[in-house]
């Protein structure tokens, strides 16, 4: 029923307007002149037989190339229909973040800006339909016999770039979901339609309180002459494009098109009603479109409250010249009398009943609501688990449970550090007792001379910085070195060589207990920008843009952290943290919205600062710490065993850097007893 109705519709339409054998090609709206054509000279006229007219036109369909349907190729491809397209094609072509850089501005002006429905009120009016008629009608237009739609009936078109027939099958589901089916003949001679045909779908269904909400696509199939071809759906500002996977050439001839996917969350739900609204053409096309038409099935037997049908550009529509017929009781056909130029469309807005769909399940509603705001529910949610794993780490810390077992070193530097949290020139006899104790160095005194002795060239117990220092105090020539105020400079450049081994140590042990804790909450941001990504058209290219905006944002929050002595550098740093920062926020808004950047900077913001809380004496080093009292109290216990024979040698590092000498210093003293020694480096170096 709905193939006759159609058949019959645009057999009639065709014959009213036969002048549309009259045409010619529009390449852009630029080239429409801005006044009246001149009028054509006078034609010369000549008499000619039937037998001459068959052999005219013989000649004209020879120079006209149409591919058959089992030779049409069937890869990809990318179409240019329009400027919009063009443009499309050239933001593609810049580089990554020359165009992240600018969808960020774009998406910033669009949020300042008041929301429109740009399918109706953006676009600039070119009311220039008479004008392209006018180009039209220009005699001796050659001329293809082809097989349009529903039927195949054999019609001859213009042999000129165009669209000589376009209908769409709209069928709303129970469920609310809305399938389209798109049947496209067009004729192509290499110019507009180079590579193929694609089709510019709105992003987001607007209300008429300026409302929206995203619409969900799913492609099902795409095919050319009734091949089947892989086509894409990609997101491009407010437009999804349903575009070719692949680039590939179409050869001049006549192809057949055919579009089916879905749309869901395009009704919009008034409480007493339901709207549908769609622009059948997309009126964005660079293509005159012949016959156009559409077909609209309601499930249940339903009605439509009432029916507005327009067509014409987006800013000067028009109820005249469209056909509506109701060819069953559930189907409702609609057909324009004329041909729809360029920029012009066909545009449907049916009000149905509340009841036209079955009412949403519970989980549908919540994925529904879930799914307009995903980027901020995702976020939020990522920063809440983040925050609470490092808020019952800590917990766990400060009761000692659970720690991250890494072993740290407790040399006499180290346990200095951790008993008074400094390093100085009693942590560096520490260390001379230490090598002391590793029968590197002899420490010798006499009434006020101190004499440190090389006794072994075999370093290898020494790490390198350790090393380093020795070779400061001591030369192949010298083994000998004598402690005085002349010696300063090379005990000073010894000490700064231990405390450089210091501050490394702990960043390494630091950064080892932190990684556990770190791993996991990085992990969890980027699993949440993940998710984030699920959520959108161009999953790959969302996940990417979030992923190196936050490795930038992590960048800029450390150098921003940097306080370097110099106050130049501290403000330059500063200044470059923040450029950084900065630019992270330009790049992440080009995908996602700025609650979504906000909570992802409190996510990166708690990482710091937990990990930064767990650095302190408080924090990860809170039980190395402990174990300082408990080794005062174990040399405190054994007292007196440690004062007699070599025992001292051993325990008099831990002695002294825990300022306990003075317990340990008693006659008899022992001769391995250097206690003393190290106090008269003390008053040699403190003066």
């Amino acid at each position: 029923m709905k193939k006759l109705f159609l058949a019959i519709c645009f057999s009639l339409l065709w014959n009213a307007h036969a002048s549309l054998a009259k045409v010619t090609e529009i390449f852009d709206q630029s080239q429409l002149p801005k006044a009246e054509l001149p009028k054509p000279s006078p034609m010369k006229v000549h008499a000619i037989t039937e037998e001459e007219l068959t052999d005219f036109l013989d000649e004209r369909l020879k120079k006209t190339v149409i591919q058959p349907r089992d030779e049409v190729k069937t890869k990809a491809s990318d179409v240019q229909p329009s400027d919009t397209v063009l443009q499309a094609q050239k933001e593609a072509q810049k580089g990554i973040f020359q165009k992240i850089y600018d969808n960020a501005l774009k998406r910033l002006d669009e949020q300042q800006s008041q929301l429109q429905r740009n399918d109706l009120a953006t676009p600039q009016i070119f009311d220039t339909s008479k004008q392209q008629q006018k180009q039209w009608d220009m005699p001796n237009i050659p001329t293809i016999r082809t097989n349009l739609p529903p039927d195949g009936k054999s019609t001859v078109v213009p042999a000129l770039e165009h669209i000589p027939y376009l209908m769409t099958n709209i069928e709303i589901l129970p469920d609310g979901v809305t399938k389209f089916t798109d049947t496209i003949v067009v004729v192509a001679n290499g110019k507009k339609l180079r590579n193929g045909l694609t089709k510019i779908l709105p992003k987001d269904i607007v209300s008429r309180d300026n409302k929206r909400h995203p619409i969900n696509y799913t492609l099902i199939n795409v095919s050319v002459n009734e091949q089947a071809v892989p086509y894409k759906l990609l997101e491009n500002g407010n437009s999804v494009y349903l575009i070719p996977r692949e680039n590939y050439t179409l050869e001049p001839g006549v192809y057949t098109y055919k579009l089916e996917y879905l749309a869901d969350n395009l009704l919009w739900n008034y409480g007493d009603f339901q709207e549908f609204y769609w622009d059948v053409t997309g009126s964005f096309w660079n293509l005159v479109i012949a016959r156009a038409g559409a077909t609209l099935s309601l499930p249940m037997g339903k009605k439509p409250l009432g029916q507005e049908i327009l067509i014409g550009h987006p800013q000067n529509l028009s109820s005249q010249e469209v056909v509506l017929i109701n060819p069953s009781p559930d189907t409702w056909g609609y057909a324009v009398q004329r041909p729809l130029f360029i920029g012009e469309g066909l545009h449907l807005v049916v009000s149905l009943p509340e009841d036209v769909v079955l009412p949403p399940a519970w989980d549908k509603r919540l994925l529904n609501t879930f799914e307009k705001n995903a980027d901020v529910y995702v976020s939020l949610l990522t920063f809440v688990a983040i925050a609470l794993s490092f808020i019952i780490s800590w917990k766990y810390i400060r009761a000692n449970k659970g720690q991250l077992k890494v072993t740290l070193k407790k040399t006499p530097v180290m346990l200095r550090y951790l008993a008074f949290n400094r390093y100085d020139l009693k942590s560096f006899g520490g260390f001379l007792l230490d090598l002391y104790r590793k029968n590197i160095i002899d420490i010798q005194q006499a009434d006020d001379t101190l004499l440190l002795i090389k006794r072994t060239d075999d370093l290898k117990s020494l790490n390198k910085s350790e090393q380093k220092a020795i070779h400061y105090l001591f030369t192949q020539d010298e083994p000998v070195f004598n402690v005085s105020k002349n010696s300063a400079l090379k005990i000073k450049r010894a000490a700064k060589e231990i405390e450089k081994d210091l501050r490394q140590t702990l960043f390494r042990f630091l950064t080892k207990l932190n990684s556990g804790y770190l791993f996991f909450s990085l992990s969890m941001l980027f699993l949440g920008e993940l998710f984030i990504s699920l959520f959108t058209i161009n999953i790959a290219q969302t996940f990417g843009v979030l992923l190196i905006s936050t490795l930038i944002s992590i960048s800029g929050i450390i150098i921003f952290s940097q306080n370097p002595q110099k106050l130049w550098l501290q403000i330059l740093l500063k200044a470059l943290g923040c450029l950084f920062i900065l630019f992270s926020v330009l790049i992440m808004a080009a995908v996602v919205s700025l609650w979504c950047i906000l909570f992802v900077y409190l996510s990166l913001l708690t990482i710091k600062y937990y990990t930064t809380a767990y650095a302190q004496r408080n924090g990860l080093l809170k039980s190395h710490i402990a174990e300082i009292e408990q080794l005062r109290n174990r040399l405190i216990r054994h007292h007196d065993n440690i004062v007699l024979g070599r025992e001292i040698a051993n325990q008099q590092p831990s002695i002294w850097v825990l300022d306990m000498e003075k317990d340990f210093i008693s006659e008899p003293l022992s001769e391995f007893n250097k206690l003393p020694a190290l106090l008269t480096f003390m008053k040699k170096f403190s003066a």
